[in-house]
């Protein structure tokens, strides 16, 4: 299977909430917070906004996303929609 590159538009809210899978072989994945809005916060299936990696308003991360590992957002109250990218694969 060749290289991959997938984006999304993910609608976070109060609960963790799926945002992607990791693609066969390993993936980057990059969020880009938007610039207003709520605080999103990014971790595995029992984030929280006390326990995920705060994503700064306007801020792009990039990290790396083993094979089917799932990352979820979730922001303290109503919803952000959070951009992101995912390249790689086997």
């Amino acid at each position: 299977m060749a290289p991959q590159a997938v984006s999304g538009q993910t609608t976070i809210n109060s609960t963790p909430t799926l945002i992607t899978t990791g693609l066969i072989g390993a993936s980057w994945l990059v969020f880009h917070a938007p610039a207003g809005g709520n605080q999103i916060y990014i971790g595995g299936a029992t984030v929280s906004t006390t326990t995920g990696l705060e994503l700064h308003k306007g801020q792009s991360v990039t990290i790396w996303l083993p094979e089917n590992t799932k990352i979820y957002g979730i922001v303290a109250s109503g919803t952000e929609t959070l951009p992101w990218l995912l390249t790689g694969g086997a």
